[in-house]
C-alpha cells in the first residue's frame, strides 16, 4: 500500500515522536527501568525512547517474523483470538488441516458485555442465564470451533473473569482464553492454564493486551498487567492502540498512522526493556469518527487504511509481529442487513488493499463494535461464510464427478438426470441454504429463520467431558481467589 519512500518519512517521523516527545509511563516501577535501560526523561515527564533501542528490539523482532507471518495467514480463517489461542496450544497445523476441508469460525468476537434479544426486539446486560445459554449454544453448533467468554454483569467484577470461564468451561470445550481485566487476576489465569494442560509454566488461558491510551500514554492498568505478567514468569505481551481517527489522531491516514505506530512501538519497547526475551506483539484496532452522527465506527475505509499502513512499517522495519483484523465487529446495534453490509465492506476493503480475494466474510454475531451478541446475526453470518466456504478453486474429475457412461445413456434416451441413479446419490453434494429459500427474502423473514436455527440447535446441547480431577483444582483455584479478593 505504501510506495518505499512514504515507508521511510513514516518511519522517520514515528521514531522522531517517540525520541522527542517520548511515551507518558503512568507506573513509577516500568518508568525506572526504562530509564536504567538507556531512555530519557523530558522536562514534560514523558519517557523519550532512543533509536537505538527501538532498532535493538527490532533485530530481536526480526529473528521470528517468518514464524509470525505464517501464523498471521491463520487468523484471516479463525479470527486473531482464536488464532492465538491454536498457536499458543499447538494446534496449528491441525486446524490447518481441518480448514481445508471442514467449515469452523468463531462466535462473538472477543467477548460481548450486552446481549441482543431478537424475539423481544431488546438489548439485556449479560447475566449467567444468558451466558450459559450462549455456551450451550456454542458448544450444540458444530460450525463453531471457538466462543468468546461473554462478560457477565451480575458477579463481583474483581473474580468475573476467572468465574466465567471456570463456568463456561462447564458447558463447552470451545473456550480460549481470557484477558485479566485486573492484574492480581494474572496469576490465576496462569494457574488455571496449568490445570487445564496439564503443562507446567503454561499461560495459554491468558490473552487479551496491554492497551495505550492516546496521545502515546502507556496508562496505569496496562503498566501494572506488564509488570504483572513480569513477576508471575509470563513472557508473553500483546501491545493494542485503539484510537479513533479524528479524535484521538490525526483527521488524516498517515498522520495516524505515524501515531498508531509510535504508541505500539512505545509499549513494545516498554515490554523489551523489562523482559527482553519474551514473546512480543502489537494489535493495530482503529475506529473512525462518523461525520455525520459523530460516533465512533469501524465502517470507514480509512479505518483499514490506518490498520495495514501501520502493519506494513513494522513488517517493512521493525520485525512484523503486529496483527489487524479484517473488521473487528460492525456498529450497527442491531441484527440485520445493516451488519451484513458493514462486515461485506469490512471484509472487501481488507482484500482489496492486500490483494487476497480468498479473505472471507468475517462476520460472526458481533454488533455494536463488539460489545454487542447476537445469536440470530451470527446464524446469518455463519449461512453466508458457509455459502463462501462452498465455492472451490478446483473441480474433481474421477468417474463419479465426471459420469460419462451415464451422460451418453440419458443423453440417447432423451432423459432428464433428475431421477437417474448417480444424481439421486450425489445430489446432496450441492450447496442448500438453511436460511434463504430464495422465494421469501425479506429481511424479517430470514432474520426469524435464524433466530429459529439457533435455538433449534440449542437442543441438541450435550455437555462436554472434563476429568473430575481438573473440575476439582479449577474449583479450589476459584474459591481461594474469591478469598483473596472478595473475603470470602
Amino acid at each position: 500500500m505504501l510506495h518505499l519512500r512514504d515507508k521511510g518519512i513514516l518511519k522517520e517521523k514515528t521514531e522522531e515522536l517517540l525520541r522527542d516527545v517520548g511515551m507518558k509511563v503512568e507506573s513509577d516501577e516500568l518508568k525506572s527501568v526504562m530509564l536504567k535501560k538507556g531512555c530519557r526523561e523530558a522536562a514534560t515527564g514523558r519517557v523519550r525512547i532512543p533509536a537505538e533501542i527501538i532498532a535493538e528490539m527490532s533485530d530481536y523482532q526480526k529473528k521470528t517474523q517468518k514464524e509470525d507471518d505464517e501464523d498471521q495467514n491463520l487468523h484471516y480463517f479463525c479470527g486473531i483470538d482464536w488464532a492465538h489461542h491454536l498457536i499458543w496450544n499447538g494446534q496449528r497445523e491441525t486446524i490447518k488441516k481441518r480448514l481445508k476441508n471442514e467449515f469452523l469460525m468463531s462466535a462473538f468476537d472477543c467477548g460481548p458485555t450486552v446481549y441482543y434479544d431478537y424475539g423481544q426486539k431488546k438489548r439485556a446486560p449479560v447475566d449467567t442465564e444468558i451466558f450459559t445459554q450462549i455456551k450451550k449454544f456454542a458448544q450444540a453448533t458444530p460450525e463453531i470451533g471457538y466462543i468468546s467468554t461473554w462478560y457477565r454483569q451480575d458477579v463481583p467484577p474483581q473474580t468475573e473473569r476467572l468465574e466465567s470461564l471456570v463456568l463456561g468451561l462447564k458447558y463447552t470445550d470451545k473456550l480460549d482464553g481470557i484477558e485479566a481485566i485486573y492484574p492480581n487476576v494474572i496469576k490465576y489465569l496462569k494457574e488455571t492454564s496449568e490445570i487445564i494442560t496439564g503443562i507446567p509454566g503454561n499461560s495459554s488461558y491468558l490473552a487479551g493486551s496491554e492497551c495505550i491510551t492516546s496521545p502515546l500514554i502507556l496508562e496505569k492498568r496496562s503498566a501494572e498487567d506488564i509488570l504483572e505478567r513480569s513477576r508471575c514468569g509470563v513472557k508473553r505481551y500483546h501491545i493494542a492502540s485503539m484510537p479513533t481517527i479524528g479524535v484521538a489522531t490525526p483527521v488524516t491516514v498517515a498522520g495516524s498512522a505515524v501515531m498508531g505506530a509510535a504508541e505500539l512501538l512505545g509499549g513494545m519497547a516498554a515490554c523489551f526493556l523489562l523482559d527482553p526475551d519474551s514473546d512480543l506483539s502489537s494489535r493495530m484496532i482503529s475506529l473512525v469518527v462518523d461525520m455525520r452522527t459523530g460516533n465512533s465506527v469501524c465502517t470507514g475505509p480509512e479505518v483499514a487504511e490506518v490498520n495495514l499502513a501501520v502493519r506494513e512499517l513494522f513488517d517493512e522495519f521493525w520485525g512484523g509481529h503486529c496483527w489487524v483484523e479484517v473488521l473487528i465487529s460492525p456498529s450497527a446495534r442491531e441484527p440485520g442487513l445493516a451488519a451484513v453490509f458493514e462486515n461485506l465492506f469490512g471484509g472487501w476493503r481488507t482484500a482489496k488493499i492486500l490483494g487476497r480475494p480468498e479473505i472471507p466474510y468475517p462476520g460472526m454475531g458481533a454488533l455494536g463494535d463488539g460489545g454487542i451478541g447476537s445469536p440470530a446475526q451470527f446464524m446469518l453470518d455463519m449461512e453466508i461464510r458457509k455459502a463462501q466456504f462452498s465455492v472451490k478453486d478446483s473441480i474433481s474429475i474421477d468417474d463419479n464427478e465426471l459420469p460419462f457412461k451415464e451422460i451418453c445413456a440419458v443423453t440417447g434416451e432423451n432423459k432428464e438426470f433428475l431421477s437417474h441413479e448417480h444424481t439421486l446419490a450425489n445430489f446432496r453434494k450441492l450447496w442448500s441454504s438453511g436460511i434463504f429459500d430464495f422465494k421469501a427474502l425479506d429481511e424479517k423473514s430470514i432474520l426469524d429463520k435464524c433466530e429459529q436455527s439457533w435455538r433449534d440447535n440449542l437442543k441438541r446441547y450435550q455437555p462436554p467431558e472434563w476429568p473430575a480431577e481438573k473440575t476439582r483444582a479449577l474449583e479450589k483455584m476459584l474459591a481461594r481467589a474469591k478469598k483473596e479478593f472478595l473475603g470470602f
